[in-house]
């Protein structure tokens, strides 16, 4: 008890040394007590990091949810400003879908994300803007979302060696002017801007060959060689399974997928794609992508 500090006031003088003493012991109580907690605190943090760096699929799930986030906020917010507008009532009348759509939506919403792990909210986006920018421009929706499987596995932040961009893998460099109303050539990284651009050279390649499997030749950039390396056979493979998969059969469409002879992933481009009219045929490895 030596170390003890006496609280007993001895005289009159004393008495306000003694509450002075009291109080910066329990000052000092206060702030030992506070560094305690925020070094505990520390520790957990610490250890939380640690253990979500350790572990890959608590680190990816983390991941997709800041990228997700980094899109889809942008793109909730400008919907939220075309809602607040007058003509927007008008608007809504014409995008609207019946009950038959918005089912098929959703399931195919299901499949996609199932297949290509992706979080439903992002994926169900790019099924709308897929299902809209088709009725705009008359090109099937589940074909613009084959193809956005197969040239991304439904990144939008993909890109190829030699600068295919987003989800349909566009050639920025090469298409730079059709982003312009979008924003410019980093709008190639913008979702909904990056499926606008790529549907329609996508349709414009389909109406110049004169069928799909041409158009989609085109649009990997092998126009000009004997074969598209399969690359029409995986879209059209891809597009068959959400097709079941909008009709229902999610399970069995993801079965399908894993079937399949060739793996549904991403691909880089060949070269550069090139809307332009076919020209001489060129060795293998240096064929003009189309998008």
């Amino acid at each position: 008890m030596s170390n003890t500090t006496n609280y007993a006031p001895r005289s009159f003088g004393d008495q306000g040394r003694a509450w002075l003493d009291a109080a910066r012991d329990v000052a000092f109580g206060a702030m030992a007590t506070a560094r305690f907690f925020v070094t505990l605190a520390g520790c957990v943090t610490l250890v939380a990091a640690a253990a979500i760096v350790g572990n890959a699929s608590v680190r990816d799930r983390l991941m997709q949810h800041v990228q997700v986030t980094a899109w889809i906020n942008p793109v909730s917010e400008a919907a939220a400003a075309v809602e607040a507008k007058p003509e927007a009532t008008a608007a809504r009348a014409v995008v609207v879908v019946d009950e038959k759509t918005e089912a098929q939506q959703r399931n195919v919403t299901q499949y996609l994300a199932r297949r290509y792990r992706v979080a439903d909210e992002a994926v169900r986006v790019l099924v709308a803007a897929a299902y809209e920018t088709g009725r705009e421009i008359g090109l099937d929706p589940l074909l613009i979302l084959a193809v956005m499987a197969i040239e991304s596995s439904m990144n939008p932040f993909a890109q190829s060696p030699v600068g295919a961009q987003g989800l349909m893998q566009v050639m920025t460099r090469v298409h730079t002017e059709k982003f312009e109303p979008h924003g410019g050539e980093h709008a190639a990284l913008d979702p909904i801007a990056n499926i606008k651009v790529g549907s329609a050279i996508l349709h414009d390649l389909i109406r110049r060959g004169g069928s799909v499997e041409r158009g989609l030749q085109l649009y990997v950039g092998a126009g000009n060689l004997p074969d598209d390396g399969g690359y029409g056979a995986r879209v059209l493979g891809e597009r068959g399974r959400i097709s079941m998969a909008a009709a229902g059969r999610v399970d069995a469409a993801i079965m399908a997928g894993y079937r399949a002879s060739q793996p549904v992933e991403a691909k880089p481009a060949v070269a550069q794609q090139d809307a332009a009219l076919p020209k001489p045929a060129e060795p293998a490895g240096k064929a003009d992508k189309a998008v």
